[in-house]
């Protein structure tokens, strides 16, 4: 695998379970093809099938007895042959053993996540005594503190607070630093990962990726830094479709720091995903024409428009009934790689369904300045220069609405429910 700059996103193109068990394949190849007759093999939730991508990799590696010191001298140069390492260090517990020595190995280019925790067992046990190989650093409290942070953060992206806060309170009181835990989780990673760096600051570089990590998870830690009363107020409007309450709950939660609005749409993002499976349909035909027969006025045309917020663009599809000349909002369509597909299909379904025009001005791309279908102040255009873009067999003179000099500025379709 080629070195890369170290990504710890969660991103599925960074933590993709994939590139993990490949890269565990090589790791177990090289180090059988080292040492004929040895047998490297998957250990913990990737041999049970159990691995989240946040999970580690668990090897173990079993070799000759006669072997043992030989394979433990060359271990850094096999692991290296497969990817550059960024450490290597060895469990102070099984420092001296014959039988079993325990390795910690970072790699460059791989999320921090996916540590290599990498077993070298003697079958038989290794004749002699003491210490016959040194193959790894020594290791440190404040390295080890940092491997804390490293799983504390783990531990919060996988919903386990509790476990997260054990790990934080044992690096800290690890480096002799004040072992509180507030609970604001980006903080508290932050405070370990530079307390660890002062007290040694050849790990500098180690912990600067650790603060890396964790703000590029800042949104997850933020939703998990909320109480469960806050998460609960979140999801409610969340499912109900009104996001604007739902940051609002965040905003208005009494954490401190006050949460910035980019995170908090960052989080409203995760917390879409997290229910998509618990929301109703938002692009259900059935339901958009019932939405629209329920309007005070009839609609006399389907229009789709471009909008955008912070995640990307956005295709509103909106009912225009009769004076006053205003489009409300039905469905949403986020733009994705399928484009504006599914916008114009169901535009064109729901307008068939209606029996009046549908129009979509912009269908090949984003034009926020396209004119919307009632027009502005001064806008000339015909009925008939309206239908373009129109799929309805209805004629412009069947009920379309005629543009006047006096219709006023339509509102804008709304991106959100306030309500």
């Amino acid at each position: 695998m080629d070195g890369k700059e170290p990504q710890d996103r969660t991103g599925a193109c960074v933590l993709d379970p994939a590139r993990r068990a490949a890269f565990a394949r090589e790791l177990m190849r090289a180090l059988t093809a080292h040492c004929p007759g040895s047998r490297a093999e998957l250990r913990g939730s990737l041999a049970r099938g159990t691995a989240d991508p946040y999970s580690d990799i668990d090897l173990a590696w079993t070799v000759p007895g006669d072997r043992f010191d030989t394979c433990l001298a060359a271990v850094r140069e096999v692991l290296e042959a497969v990817l550059p390492l960024d450490s290597l260090r060895t469990e102070p517990d099984s420092q001296d053993s014959r039988e079993r020595r325990l390795l910690f190995a970072a790699f460059r280019g791989l999320p921090l996540f996916w540590r290599v925790d990498l077993e070298i067992g003697a079958s038989p046990a290794a004749p002699g005594q003491g210490h016959p190989a040194a193959c790894g650093d020594d290791w440190s409290p404040p390295a080890s503190a940092l491997a804390n942070a490293v799983a504390a953060t783990k531990a919060v992206l996988r919903g386990q607070p509790e476990n997260a806060r054990g790990l934080l309170e044992r690096g800290l009181r690890r480096i002799d630093a004040p072992d509180h835990v507030s609970g604001q989780w980006s903080a508290d990673i932050r405070r370990l990962a530079e307390a660890a760096a002062d007290r040694e600051p050849r790990l500098r570089p180690l912990a600067d990726r650790v603060l890396r990590l964790a703000e590029s998870h800042r949104a997850q830690l933020l939703w998990w830094t909320f109480p469960a009363g806050v998460r609960e107020r979140v999801d409610e409007p969340v499912l109900a479709g009104r996001d604007i309450r739902a940051v609002h709950a965040m905003r208005e939660s009494g954490t401190e720091p006050r949460p910035e609005l980019h995170v908090c749409m960052d989080v409203l993002a995760g917390r879409h995903r997290a229910l998509a499976d618990r929301m109703p349909p938002r692009h259900d035909v059935d339901t958009q024409a019932a939405a629209a027969g329920a309007l005070p006025r009839d609609p006399v045309a389907v229009e789709a428009v471009w909008d955008g917020d912070t995640w990307g663009w956005i295709v509103v599809l909106s009912a225009v009934p009769a004076r006053p000349w205003e489009g409300v909002a039905l469905a949403h369509f986020r733009i994705g790689a399928a484009g504006t597909v599914e916008a114009a299909r169901t535009g064109r379904e729901l307008a068939e369904r209606l029996g009046v025009p549908f129009r979509f001005a912009g269908p090949d791309g984003p034009d926020e300045d396209a004119p919307p279908l009632v027009g502005r102040p001064g806008l000339s255009a015909g009925p008939e220069a309206m239908m373009v873009g129109c799929d309805s067999k209805r004629s412009p003179g069947s009920g379309w609405p005629k543009p006047s000099p006096h219709m006023p500025t339509p509102s804008k379709p709304p991106t959100a429910d306030p309500g």
